[in-house]
């Protein structure tokens, strides 16, 4: 059995890797995003107040 340190150890490094994938998929998204924006016309400004419901401005 592994030892309480060696388990700690695992897990931040898979919270690590989370981290990092989260990072490269909102990223990934974000050039989507823009790819699609470009394809299909939008502008930044014509999808202001579009937020999806229940979300807040800040």
């Amino acid at each position: 059995m592994k030892s309480y340190q060696e388990l700690k150890t695992e897990m931040e490094a898979v919270q690590q890797k989370m981290l990092e994938a989260m990072k490269m998929e909102r990223a990934n998204a974000l050039k989507e995003l823009k790819r699609l924006g470009i394809e299909f016309g939008f502008a930044a400004g014509m999808l202001k107040g579009s937020r999806a419901e229940g979300r807040t401005k800040k």
